[in-house]
């Protein structure tokens, strides 16, 4: 195997400079403090009492009573207009007249849960329709532009979204005397994001990362099955590293570390052939075009020696994570979850995918694993 690092930094001015960043390790690992616990109630509060109290209810219009995005329809630019400002960043929508209101196909099988996962909880909006999942995928992430969403994405979570039944009910209960008006409020209730600002998965129920249960010879309702467990444990990946790193971001780093734990929690280890099917990359050195590998490129520019390059890096990853896991065993419990976790996060994709990448994930994990103990 290629001493990958090494050969990057001899051929560097090769590649463009975001090539290079691309590949900078972007984890930094920050003590929680009991303050943001605390956060972290506040917000799941909120979708607990729903859940208890209207479990049977209509999803979809409750969601439109906390994010008015779902209320517009899909139109090129439709965010510069007045009317869609005034529903979205000023919460004027009680009255909302809309020409054309968002359609979907079967709004009704819409489910909103709560996901208990190793990394806490957080709320699942479940979208069975995929053209549904598309349209409120652009709708909340793409403010309802008609941005494509790659056949690929079966799930996202959004991080800082604001929530107006959550601000209407603050704005309602928070009075204070010295606040006079409601812009005073407002600016007020501002320095308090927790209560109003929501952490969410949007999931849909296709299978995982647009792969035919055929191509992992799996009977079709057994691999949809292990398709949502990976997808929500995909995303909450995602929640542990912004609690724990303040990093979530559209990066490959990020990416192998989530899908590692997704496949295992599935499987119960891991298997670096499903992995290499999810990117595209099943029968490298040749990419399969539309697979997810090529969605978190569209920061970087690259040729096709550099894409093949950049194929090789992962592929190396790939492999050494598999080692990594062979080495260790089967997960035994949340907190060998979480220094795995931990272990691939601090250990840069470029370490991980050389020559030696293997053993210095495993040799990583023994360093985080004694600190843990003492």
């Amino acid at each position: 195997m290629v001493n990958i690092k090494d050969k990057l930094n001899q051929t560097e001015n090769k590649f463009p400079n975001e090539f290079i960043t691309y590949f900078e390790n972007k984890f930094h690992f920050q003590n929680i403090e009991l303050s943001e616990l605390l956060k972290e109630n506040e917000r799941i509060a909120y979708w607990e009492e729903f859940y208890a109290q209207s479990i049977e209810s209509n999803a979809i219009s409750f969601l439109k009573k906390c994010f008015p995005q779902l209320r517009f329809p899909i139109a090129y630019e439709i965010e510069k207009s007045q009317i869609y400002k005034n529903a979205v960043l000023k919460g004027q929508f009680e009255i909302l007249n809309l020409e054309n209101e968002l359609q979907l196909i079967n709004a009704e099988q819409i489910k909103i849960s709560i996901y208990d996962s190793f990394a806490g909880k957080i709320p699942v909006i479940l979208i069975p329709n995929e053209f549904d999942f598309i349209k409120i995928v652009q709708c909340l992430l793409y403010k309802n532009n008609p941005t494509p969403v790659p056949l690929s994405m079966g799930a996202l979570m959004i991080n800082g979204i604001n929530n107006w039944d959550r601000l209407n009910k603050l704005k309602k209960s928070w009075t204070p005397s010295n606040l006079k008006d409601q812009d005073s409020l407002l600016q007020t209730i501002q320095s308090y994001p927790h209560l109003y600002k929501d952490r969410l998965i949007i999931c849909s129920t296709k299978p995982y990362s647009n792969v035919a249960a055929s191509k992992l010879k799996m009977g079709n309702e057994e691999w949809l099955n292990a398709s949502y467990i990976i997808r929500l444990e995909h995303e909450c990946t995602h929640l542990y590293t912004l609690k724990n790193y303040a990093s979530a971001s559209n990066n490959l780093h990020d990416e192998l570390i989530a899908d590692y734990i997704g496949i295992t929690k599935a499987l119960g280890k891991f298997k670096k052939e499903w992995m290499l099917e999810f990117l595209g990359l099943e029968d490298f050195p040749k990419y399969r075009k539309g697979a997810r590998l090529e969605n978190y490129l569209e920061s970087i520019n690259l040729d096709s020696e550099s894409f093949g390059y950049f194929s090789h890096i992962i592929y190396s990853a790939i492999e050494n994570i598999s080692i990594f896991d062979d080495s260790l065993g089967e997960i035994q419990s949340n907190e060998d979850r979480c220094i795995r976790i931990n272990c691939l996060c601090e250990t840069g994709l470029l370490n991980m995918a050389s020559e030696n990448g293997g053993n210095i994930l495993v040799e990583n994990y023994k360093k985080l694993k004694l600190s843990n103990q003492t």
